[in-house]
């Protein structure tokens, strides 16, 4: 049930004297004897019913609605009756414990929960309707205004559509020649990823599907980082076969990659500790994550990379694939040491093979061995190595599942996993150096988006929780990686064939977010917590959240039009 639109913003229902907030429902339990009403997350992989409150005469109480809920209402003598329910947003929902007459029990709905999803709808055509107006009104413009006025403000944008572009350059560094031109399809997939990114770590309006997934499975917030990974490893090989090109010898090459990578990591270390003791120090990271699968790739590719010039003709059909199979036959050596690791190798006190959150999970099958065993064997070297305190500890999986150990989601084991996304990004530029044709290129990146995701998929079942290796995020296991890349091939392909191919669309403001991509996550994660990027709301709801976070997004976009417009290019 979509919900009751009249009702979206017009009043915060109460519950027992408790003002809901978003994602919250109320459930009135009618009785005239004590009970108590244990429940759990569906979401909640195998876990046991909890005790969430107990009643002794009717009353409601409040329950969260970001999954459906497995719940049982019990008395002295055993339980009274169970089910399952999804609740929406700001509903009214009563069981009337004394006319159950079976052992399953289903609320009454008393009043509609909101439309929770209306305020997405509403941000997406508004958002449409500016793009549109703005591109009528510069259409306008080239036949209405004078030259001079429409030279101005609209003629160096047109000249930024230019052509198909062969020769190319990657990093947002000032041009050292008017005759290198950018790969505008990568900046605007990295800008893409940026701006999404910027959005989900922001709040993304308080939506569960913006939010990253409790354990198994994939939200947006999960796809951002690895398709900036998959960015970056595209413009790794650009910028190293733009290098090479002019002579450069691999130590060097391999040196610049090495400092940027270094300075990457001190950075990121920076902005995951704030406030903290030396003690209390995050040492894995976001920033520190891509700056180690960077300088192993770019280790890789300084060793073997052919340049465009070196690449051999003919055996037109696998050219890419001899272009680089020195460094697949690497990149899946590194990967097979993950799978081996991660399946064959047991944290003390937990099963071989365990990629579970600990805590509640499987406790509902009678296992509680697992308490201790959050993240497998990834979480057991991560605590080892860096120890407890240098990790990340507010994970999405921790209220959930109550766990009781801390998980970094970008720990140690992962790197090797992710080397694979960078790895997918660098082979989509040695697809565009290996092949002229705008075909080719297209039905290689689409090729291998099918290939990734089938693999990616095999190794789940096309199942969230099944298979040997499910996807998921805070693990980064290698189904995760696949299926990331493969929507990355995809998306590349159809970016080059509207942008760079037909010349169909510019990508702004989105092209310039991605000459400045760094600069732009650095500003956000500094003052997501600042005026105007951030204010404090006393009981908002979705659409005052998504308001404010899509507000934080346009402006930093727009801070990444006037860079551009200055000609400021901040690298590395």
């Amino acid at each position: 049930m979509l919900g009751n639109f009249e009702n979206v913003g017009a009043f915060t229902p109460h519950c027992n004297g408790t003002r809901l907030r978003y994602d919250q429902a109320c459930l009135e339990i009618i009785t005239n004897e004590t009970v108590s009403f244990w429940s759990q997350y569906q979401e909640c992989e195998d876990c046991m019913l909890l005790e969430t409150v107990k009643i002794q005469s009717t009353r409601g109480i409040v329950l969260d609605t970001i999954s459906p809920l497995r719940y049982a209402i019990k008395n002295g003598n055993g339980e009274i009756c169970n089910g399952t329910y999804e609740f929406g947003e700001f509903g009214q929902y009563s069981i009337n414990v004394t006319e159950i007459t079976k052992d399953e029990c289903l609320p009454r709905m008393k009043a509609e929960p909101d439309a929770a999803f209306l305020p997405i709808l509403t941000a997406v055509v508004v958002l449409l309707s500016m793009a549109t107006l703005w591109y009528i009104v510069k259409g306008i413009g080239k036949r209405v205004v004078a030259g001079r006025l429409y030279a101005r403000y609209f003629a160096r944008e047109d000249n930024e559509l230019g052509s198909e572009t062969r020769v190319l350059t990657t990093e947002a560094s000032v041009p050292r020649s008017p005759t290198r031109s950018r790969l505008r399809s990568l900046d605007i997939f990295r800008g893409f990823a940026i701006a999404l990114m910027i959005f989900v770590n922001a709040g993304g309006g308080g939506y569960t599907i913006f939010s990253h997934a409790t354990w198994n499975g994939l939200m947006v917030a999960d796809v951002v980082f690895p398709w900036f990974a998959f960015a970056m490893g595209e413009a790794l090989v650009l910028s190293l076969n733009a290098r090479l090109r002019t002579s450069m010898p691999r130590w060097t090459a391999f040196g610049q990659v090495a400092r940027r990578s270094l300075l990457l990591s001190l950075i990121g270390i920076c902005l995951s500790s704030v406030n903290v003791s030396w003690v209390n120090v995050r040492f894995p990271g976001v920033l520190q994550r891509l700056a180690a699968m960077y300088l192993i790739v770019g280790a890789l590719e300084c060793a073997f990379m052919r340049t465009s010039q070196n690449i051999t003709p003919g055996r037109s059909l696998f050219r890419d694939i001899a272009a680089g199979w020195q460094q697949w036959l690497a990149t899946c050596l590194i990967v097979a040491i993950h799978i081996c690791i991660t399946l064959t190798v047991a944290a003390p006190g937990c099963p071989r093979g365990y990629m579970g959150p600990g805590g509640l999970h499987r406790t509902a099958l009678g296992d509680f061995t697992l308490k201790n065993c959050t993240g497998g064997i990834a979480g057991y070297i991560d605590r080892l190595i860096l120890g407890e305190s240098h990790l990340y500890s507010r994970g999405t999986y921790q209220k959930m599942y109550q766990t009781v150990v801390p998980h970094d989601p970008e720990g140690i084991l992962g790197i090797l996993s992710g080397v694979l996304v960078v790895q997918a990004g660098a082979h989509a530029t040695r697809i565009m150096l290996a092949y002229n044709h705008a075909r080719a290129r297209i039905m290689r990146w689409v090729f291998w988006s099918i290939v990734f995701g089938v693999s990616g998929g095999a190794l789940c079942m096309f199942t969230k929780n099944g298979g040997p290796i499910p996807v998921n995020k805070n693990l980064w296991s290698v189904s995760y990686c696949l299926v990331t890349s493969s929507m990355a091939f995809f998306i590349q392909a159809v970016l080059y064939f509207l942008v760079d191919l037909k010349t169909k669309w510019g990508g702004r403001p989105l092209y310039y977010a991605g000459q400045n991509a760094l600069f732009l996550y650095i500003g956000s994660e500094l003052l997501k917590k600042h005026f105007p990027l951030y204010w404090h709301m006393a009981a908002p709801a979705h659409a005052q959240l998504l308001a404010a976070h899509a507000a934080a997004m346009l402006m930093w976009l727009a801070v990444a039009v006037a860079l551009h417009r200055k000609r400021i290019f901040v690298t590395i």
